[in-house]
């Protein structure tokens, strides 16, 4: 994993044998990526921000549960088109127009959603992201000229072509899509096959030594990495690592109203120390939060939260 969170270039993956050599998306991305950026740097933006990334309410990615609607939306198009060309049937166009409609209004939120999601990714898994929207937005191309045929009076048959590529399309990009989160864990929790201990952990670390708001990384003899601070006289502690892309957050500044918030050097989550929830996106996932008591010994021990 590079400094920034970005991976490498997992030579295993389709997204490598596809966009390595692939440089004319650079030119896309770094546009796409300065509107992203640009847009979020606008005050009071951070709630949009924070609900596209699904950081709250949901605790878990926005994108992909949006994406679920829209790829099942355009594939029952696909299927009551299909079904309209076999049959005849007229009260099938309406079914399918409805469904159309409501396929591309979720479209949307996927689009918006996902590029909020991919601005933070870097090297070949931007390429890849980057291939996954222009092919996304070229089969929304379709599914407008298609609508705009039907509303209009269109051919119905050339309508429903129309519709059919655009539908190819997205299958295509979804694979794309897929391949970020299983080819390159974009998204993916980074404290998923860590094993926060259950029991009394001794850390090593003396009570006294901690200074306020100067956070000490220890880890557990199950090689854990956990991120002690004292924070106005009482000590906490959690995870260390990032859970959005595996930042150290021992190395991230205090924010907040009363700075309990850290944030992450890499690409500014935010995570209350005291309950170890995340407040600020991209990561949606919370820290593993303990428990900590000081031992005989003047030492700390934690043991993960219930």
């Amino acid at each position: 994993m590079r400094k920034n969170g970005g991976v490498g270039s997992p030579r295993n993956t389709a997204g490598h044998a596809v966009v390595r050599n692939w440089k004319w998306l650079d030119p896309f991305a770094d546009f796409f990526g300065a509107i992203v950026t640009g847009f979020y740097k606008i005050p009071g933006t951070h709630p949009i921000k924070t609900l596209l990334h699904g950081t709250w309410p949901l605790h878990h990615p926005l994108h992909p549960a949006v994406t679920d609607l829209t790829i099942g939306g355009y594939t029952a198009t696909a299927a009551v088109d299909v079904l309209f060309l076999l049959t005849r049937e007229p009260g099938l166009l309406r079914a399918a127009d409805f469904l159309l409609i409501g396929s591309f209004a979720t479209s949307l939120v996927s689009i918006v959603s996902g590029l909020t999601d991919w601005n933070a990714t870097y090297g070949e898994e931007r390429r890849t992201g980057m291939l996954h929207g222009l092919l996304m937005v070229g089969a929304s191309i379709f599914f407008v000229v298609s609508l705009w045929l039907r509303i209009g009076g269109g051919p119905r048959d050339t309508a429903i072509a129309v519709s059919l590529i655009g539908w190819a399309i997205l299958i295509v990009s979804s694979y794309f899509g897929g391949e970020m989160v299983f080819g390159y864990g974009t998204e993916v929790n980074r404290q998923a096959w860590s094993q926060a201990p259950t029991k009394w952990a001794n850390l090593g670390v003396a009570e006294k030594a901690l200074e306020d708001r100067k956070p000490v990384v220890a880890k557990t003899k199950s090689g854990f990495d956990v991120f002690i601070t004292r924070l106005d006289g009482a000590i906490y502690a959690m995870g260390n690592t990032c859970t959005h892309a595996g930042g150290p957050l021992n190395e991230g500044t205090w924010v907040g109203r009363d700075r309990c918030e850290i944030q992450c050097p890499w690409h500014a989550s935010r995570f209350c120390v005291k309950d170890a929830e995340v407040h600020g996106g991209p990561a949606t996932f919370g820290e593993p939060a303990f428990e900590v008591r000081t031992a005989a010994d003047g030492t700390i021990e934690v043991r993960a939260r219930p």
